[in-house]
């Protein structure tokens, strides 16, 4: 089964401003302190060409949301999380922002993913999610805590 993830997570009070900024942008709750605001097609169809022009090599992180989001991380961390499981890809990446800044280069995993076999390698996400607070509790891990497979698609999560 394919899955698809394009995302900005944090706290609802640093999101807002960046939701603000970007037409057809929504906030969607992840935990009582987290949400996730999704990069659906509405979004991206509302930026310039230069605005969607990957700010970061080997994500598809634009860089006007790389803009808003090192700006907006001067109120709190800022985790941009990109997945993409389909036949013959998967990919995993996260991007951390942090005090205005991006707090190092973006982590990437192509390493095959089977769900059920438990991770051999430290997924990007889950590190990232950690930076954010999110403990993995009974879940198998912070992926899980947070339920991001709840939905299959970035649009999904947009609709």
């Amino acid at each position: 089964m394919a899955f698809e993830l394009r995302a900005l997570i944090g706290r609802r009070r640093v999101l807002e401003p960046i939701a603000a900024e970007l037409p057809g942008a929504r906030l969607v709750d992840l935990t009582d302190s987290l949400v996730l605001l999704p990069l659906a097609a509405a979004v991206e169809d509302a930026l310039s060409p230069a605005d969607r022009a990957p700010a970061v090599d080997g994500v598809r992180l634009g860089a006007k949301v790389a803009r808003l989001a090192k700006d907006a991380s001067k109120a709190g961390p800022i985790l941009y999380a990109e997945a993409d499981y389909s036949p013959g890809r998967d990919f995993q990446a996260a991007v951390l922002f942090n005090g205005g800044k991006m707090s190092g280069p973006p982590r990437a995993d192509r390493a095959p993913w089977d769900p059920r076999e438990p991770a051999m390698v430290e997924r990007p996400v889950n590190a990232a999610l950690r930076s954010l607070g999110v403990e993995r509790g009974d879940y198998d891990d912070e992926w899980d805590a947070v339920a991001l497979a709840r939905h299959p698609s970035t649009e999904a999560w947009a609709a």
